[in-house]
């Protein structure tokens, strides 16, 4: 789990998620470029279903909480990046 009490914006936190995820954890850096679009509703279903369960937890960790928001604001950003890659503009 990220650290997060320097952290103080959803931004900061998601840049610090995914520095990590490429450097330690070795993830790609352009993950709309890797993986499908079934893998990344997969993926953004995993991360609603795990922001869910800590919300739901009632464990009183809004460290936790606020990670999750972050892993699923990234997944919704990696399924954009895909769609900006696959939209033509109107002429």
């Amino acid at each position: 789990m990220t650290v997060i009490y320097d952290i103080k914006s959803l931004s900061m936190l998601k840049m610090e998620k995914n520095f990590i995820a490429v450097i330690e954890k070795e993830y790609p850096r352009q993950p709309h470029k890797h993986y499908t679009e079934s893998e990344l509703f997969s993926f953004i279903n995993r991360e609603m279903a795990e922001l869910k369960k800590e919300w739901q937890a009632g464990s009183g960790s809004p460290i936790r909480i606020m990670n999750e928001i972050a892993d699923v604001s990234n997944c919704l950003d990696f399924f954009f990046e895909l769609m900006l890659q696959k939209w033509t503009p109107p002429k």
